[in-house]
């Protein structure tokens, strides 16, 4: 009897996976490719080192920013270009028109109808602007553009933010200027880019035969890549945009295999609050600058409580197991402020690294990630998304859902475009801060208050949780909880951390 198409994919996916085990990297990849699972093929061929294959199976998977990066790679510009396009990455693709291509009169159309909508894009439109005047021998005019950008460049750089910089010293490269590349080296080096010493020290060696008073590379944060979907859905609750994202993190271990993943988030500005929302106290809109730090990829769990509960004591006792809902994914609850702050205490002095709860406006930027919409998913949420309580109330035009009546393990739905995970529903996460009434002479920078823990203190709740309605688990909503103080099977919290103290 013959196998049914079901059963013949089956065997083949068992037949590739030994093929990887044993180490027949290109046997696997034709038979990852035959059963359409490129995903798959793309990261064995990453590990054999064969981009323009893993940039095509990438590809065929519409992850069009993987694919165009391993095209660049593979030094194929034209098919990077088209795939940054696909990905409507529009200056990346310039970038490649005008340094690889030389079509810049492709490029100068292009940035004539573009409207910068960030600050990166802004500057990337500067850079590629003075690689245009390189390319066309105004060498002052492309100069200029480039000493002007240093300040913007130190603000903005950030080690997922690398091609900013590898582009400003293509630039000074073109134009011949060591005076340029040693200054934008130094800029790298203020931001802390990782190897930018070793990088630093190579050039100087080359060109000057003298690395003397380049510095030597202070201790940085090892980083691995994280690579995700993200969606965004429309009043309906339908999705209506699907993008591949990459994260960096940190796994910090606990101990018996369980580990606390921390995700790197860089800094920016935002406008926090809500400025049609009749709750008083999420105005007045105001923007907010926010310096980079990490945030906890999901909300801590059982298991890592309990880790953390067996540390040495710093100021209180831990209860190993408060939970109301049993799961060793479930995220922790049943837990005071107080002991959210111990549990900081405790990890930061086991590890020698700064942990901490996040700050009001962190919180609210991290949910955010870039977007302006009441959920980081866009007009609304269901109950496909978040888990709250979706049968009982609709936000917008989305049909009912679920009502769990529960916690779920975290990570169990899409991420946001950060990467981080359950920033909506599931159980309320403290923050630092204490409540205040509204946003009335807020600072115009993320602030944490970390004092005042007497029994009167009245801390921020974010997210909402597996309880709430939908309007409770906007980005921008903050609860009161002046009368429970934090201990209710719907509160949680998260964990930040300090970028260079890790």
């Amino acid at each position: 009897m013959n196998p049914s198409p079901q059963e013949t994919k089956q065997l083949l996916q068992k037949a590739a996976a030994c093929y990887q085990q044993a180490g027949w990297l290109a046997e696997a990849c034709r038979l990852w490719e035959q059963i359409g699972e490129y995903h798959q093929a793309a990261i064995t061929y990453e590990q054999l080192g064969n981009w323009a294959k893993a940039a095509h199976c990438y590809q065929q998977t519409q992850n069009w920013s993987k694919a165009a990066h391993y095209y660049q790679k593979a030094q194929q510009p034209q098919a990077a270009a088209d795939c940054y396009l696909q990905a409507n990455d529009t200056l990346k693709a310039a970038w490649i028109y005008v340094d690889s291509l030389q079509q810049i009169y492709r490029v100068q159309a292009q940035l004539t109808n573009f409207v910068a909508q960030t600050e990166i894009q802004a500057l990337e439109i500067q850079l590629i602007t003075a690689r245009c005047q390189a390319s066309s021998n105004k060498k002052a005019e492309s100069a200029l553009i480039l000493r002007e950008q240093l300040n913007p460049l130190l603000k903005l750089l950030t080690p997922s933010q690398q091609h900013l910089y590898q582009w400003a010293l293509k630039i000074a490269q073109v134009l011949t200027r060591p005076d340029l590349t040693a200054l934008i080296y130094a800029t790298a080096y203020k931001a802390k880019m990782p190897n930018i010493c070793q990088q630093w020290e190579q050039w100087a060696i080359t060109t000057f035969k003298d690395a003397t008073g380049v510095p030597k590379q202070e201790p940085v944060d090892e980083l691995a890549t994280d690579e995700f979907e993200v969606v965004t859905v429309n009043s309906k609750g339908e999705i209506i945009n699907r993008v591949w994202q990459q994260a960096q993190y940190f796994s910090e271990p606990l101990g018996n295999g369980i580990e606390l993943e921390m995700v790197y988030i860089p800094g920016g500005t935002f406008m926090m609050g809500s400025p049609d929302n009749s709750l008083n106290r999420e105005r007045p809109q105001h923007q907010v600058t926010v310096q980079p730090f990490y945030m906890g990829k999901y909300q801590v769990t059982q298991a890592q409580w309990r880790a953390v509960a067996k540390l040495p004591k710093v100021e209180r006792d831990l209860n190993p197991d408060p939970s109301i809902f049993k799961g060793e994914n479930h995220p922790v609850e049943c837990v005071f402020w107080k002991d959210a702050r111990e549990f900081c205490a405790r990890l930061s002095k086991a590890t020698g690294k700064e942990y901490r709860l996040p700050s009001e406006a962190e919180w609210e930027y991290a949910c955010r990630a870039g977007t302006t919409t009441p959920f980081h998913y866009g007009e609304t949420i269901s109950g496909d998304l978040a888990n709250y309580d979706a049968a009982s109330y609709t936000y917008a035009e989305e049909p009912a859902g679920e009502y769990r009546e529960q916690t779920t393990p975290v990570g169990s739905f899409p991420p946001n475009s950060f990467g981080i995970y359950d920033m909506h529903g599931n159980v309320w996460e403290l923050c630092a801060d204490p409540m205040h009434n509204n946003y009335e002479g807020t600072p115009n920078a993320s602030v944490l208050v970390l004092k005042n823990s007497n029994n009167n203190y009245s801390p921020v709740l974010r997210g909402g949780s597996w309880l709430n309605n939908s309007g409770y688990c906007r980005s921008a909503y903050r609860f009161d909880d002046t009368w429970r103080i934090s201990f209710n099977d719907d509160v949680g919290f998260r964990v930040c951390g300090v970028v260079g103290r890790t």
